[in-house]
């Protein structure tokens, strides 16, 4: 069976490349496979410090329903089981360590929104397409869609576009907060691209460390946010890169940082 994701390498910038754009990238198990694999090996990586998701024309038109109809055919357990291996896929891609950036052009529908804001940072084209399928299909939101989309564009805009099953392109995804950029096609990932190089040039550790920090206190209260801080930034103050940085600073020349 050929390949259906690709990970390449441009400096320190991971790039998965999904291969199959002529079929719209479908969410299939075997897709979940390579992602998770795909994301373990850039984690094992230490010459990749950020990485891109794209799927070139089309990032992913979401679940492989057809492929799908004949675990769902063996009953409820099946299903579960098989919806919990789908799963994998998102679950890798928000626990990834480093930083990560979806490039999305085309269709983005189902689980392949899901995957793509699952990411850090979502670069969208003008004029891609992003749906909350699963109201059209008599389903709900699977792949972590609930909570990701509530937390970037909040839970009115979200329960919108879950319950209607709208489709929006990327110019009405970044006025609703559900991207964080929106360019030209032709941009897009050369934007992505560009944001993983802006953040692949800070001390790894750090980055790394302020990842975790802000995916933390994004589910809890804000005490809670103040000891999650006070733990990690302790650490970092008094070790690592942050010390030259303040000897750097004091002594008014640019730090040289270990972590590079």
């Amino acid at each position: 069976m050929p390949a259906l994701i690709r990970l390449d390498r441009q400096g320190p910038v991971g790039i998965l490349r999904f291969l199959l754009p002529e079929k719209r990238n479908p969410y299939s198990t075997a897709f979940v496979e390579e992602l998770v694999a795909r994301l373990d090996e850039a984690d094992r990586d230490d010459t990749i410090r950020a990485v891109v998701m794209t799927g070139g024309e089309h990032f992913s038109s979401g679940g492989d329903l057809v492929g799908f109809q004949s675990e769902i055919a063996k009953g409820a357990r099946a299903t579960a089981e098989m919806v919990e291996k789908v799963h994998d896929g998102g679950r890798a891609a928000y626990l990834f360590r480093k930083p990560l950036i979806s490039a999305v052009c085309g269709v983005a529908f189902g689980a392949g929104l899901s995957l793509a804001l699952s990411a850090d940072v979502v670069v969208a084209a003008e004029d891609a397409r992003l749906c909350e399928v699963f109201a059209r299909v008599g389903g709900c939101p699977d792949t972590g869609s609930s909570w990701l989309l509530q937390q970037r564009a909040g839970a009115g805009i979200a329960r919108m576009l879950v319950l209607t099953g709208r489709e929006i392109d990327g110019r009405s995804a970044r006025e609703l907060n559900v991207v964080e950029e929106c360019v030209p096609a032709a941009q897009v990932e050369d934007r992505a691209l560009e944001i993983a190089r802006e953040i692949a040039q800070h001390p790894m550790y750090g980055v790394e460390v302020a990842k975790r920090v802000m995916r933390a206190t994004a589910e809890c209260s804000y005490l809670e946010a103040l000891d999650i801080e006070r733990d990690s930034q302790s650490v970092l103050l008094c070790a690592h890169d942050f010390p030259e940085a303040m000897k750097a600073f004091s002594e008014k020349r640019k730090p040289e940082f270990k972590d590079r």
